[in-house]
Parts: C-alpha cells; structure tokens; sequence
C-alpha cells in the first residue's frame, strides 16, 4: 500500500513539473488511436465502394448517434472515437506491460477483440441484428485491425510504464 502512496507522490510531483509519465503517455496513445482509425477508415470505404456487408455501414451509425445533418460527421467522430480508445488503451497499458511479457500489437489486438464485444453488446440489441454473422465478423475484424495497429503504433513511440 506504501508503493502505491510513493507512487502517486511521485507522479503529483511530476505532475507539478510539468512531466508526467500518465499525462505523456495518453498523449502517445491518443495520437496510436488516430493512426489507427486510418486501416479503420480504408476499410470502410472499401466496403461501400465494393458493396460488402451492406448491414455494417460504420459511419452511418455514427452519423446516426448525432443530429447534425452533415454527412461527414460520422468521419469527424470516427476519428474522435479512435483518439479516445487510444488514451484509454495508453491508461490500461501502462499498468498491464510488467504483467504480460506479450508484445504491444498482442495487447492492443486483445483490446480490439474487447472492444468488439462490447460493441456487439451494444449494437445488436440496438440495431436488431441478430444472427448476421458478416455484420458480426466486420466488427470483429475492424476492432481486431484497430486494435493491432493501434499497439504496434504505440509501441513505436516508446511508452513510459508505471512500475
């Protein structure tokens, strides 16, 4: 319980220096979500331009959730939504890496997969789509694409580790 204490002392005393390992490494993961949500973007296009899942229309649900009319407000959240999955990646990750001795692109498919659970929790009783296993394995697939990149981005910028 003392750890925990020097820890938090620690990281106020940063804080107040301007250097925090925390607030650094959610900077570093809101920008790993935003090259992440790229992959996520191409692959939405490429899934109207080529007529697929026609059920999984990504940033329609997006622009669904808001009552702007403009149709790019489903790509404006898109891209809000990665940086934010990507601070609470950066959150979770720098408490699980000394546990884990799996690599950040691991991590972050993990992540992906959970996310694309809860997702699903969210969206099928939502959407009523139940039973549309290419609905289903899109989302799976996007969250699984998200999540890998979004480790293997942030893994390049060198995250700090709360020990």
């Amino acid at each position: 319980m003392s750890d925990d204490r020097n820890d938090l002392r620690q990281e106020r005393e940063e804080l107040a220096e301007g250097e925090s390992e925390l607030l650094s490494d959610l900077k570093k993961g809101a920008f790993a979500g935003l090259i992440a949500t790229i992959p996520v973007a191409v692959l939405a296009v490429l899934k109207q331009v080529l007529d697929l899942i026609p059920q999984l229309n990504l940033i329609g649900i997006l622009n669904g959730f808001t009552s702007i009319p403009w149709n790019g407000t489903g790509w404006v959240l898109l891209f809000v939504v990665g940086a934010v999955l990507g601070m609470g990646f950066a959150a979770l990750d720098s408490h699980v890496s000394d546990t884990t001795t799996v690599g950040e692109m691991i991590r972050g498919a993990f992540y992906g997969f959970l996310l694309a659970v809860i997702l699903m929790l969210i969206l099928i009783p939502l959407y009523g789509r139940v039973g549309t296993l290419g609905f289903s394995l899109g989302v799976l697939g996007t969250c699984i694409v998200f999540g890998a990149v979004m480790g293997i981005a942030y893994e390049r910028m060198k995250p700090e580790h709360v020990t």
